[in-house]
């Protein structure tokens, strides 16, 4: 087994929205899709990796409490948190190392009111 998790979808309210806060904090375009009566946007991912995407649709309601899902902070994540705040995102929580040189984290409210990480390496 390669991941044990292999997609992740954030629930969103507004996709316009959404969309152009990941895509600001990302510095990346996500790409726009219809899955039946739901709307999304692909994050970019390797064909063989974990992959994930914004979901609007019946069932789908943004939330603060519960599941987080961890976002590549790239190149590293006080550029990821300058973009967050350019972006209008909440810190939830600041830059916070790992233990074992596994990294840093931080934990940030998305557009739609969601928690979400940032891990890097620096």
């Amino acid at each position: 087994m390669k991941n044990t998790v292999v997609w992740s979808e954030i629930a969103v309210t507004d996709l316009t929205r959404a969309t152009r806060f990941y895509e600001k904090l990302l510095d990346s375009e996500l790409k726009p899709e219809t899955f039946g009566p739901y709307q999304l946007a692909l994050f970019p991912h390797a064909e063989d990796g974990v992959g994930g995407c914004l979901m609007k649709g019946e069932g789908y309601e943004p939330s603060a409490k519960g599941t987080v899902t961890y976002l590549a902070a790239v190149p590293g994540i006080d550029a990821a948190l300058e973009r967050a705040w350019a972006a209008g995102a909440k810190v939830l929580m600041p830059k916070t190392a790992l233990p074992d040189k596994q990294g840093f984290i931080a934990h940030l409210s998305d557009s739609e009111g969601n928690r979400i990480g940032l891990h890097a390496m620096s």
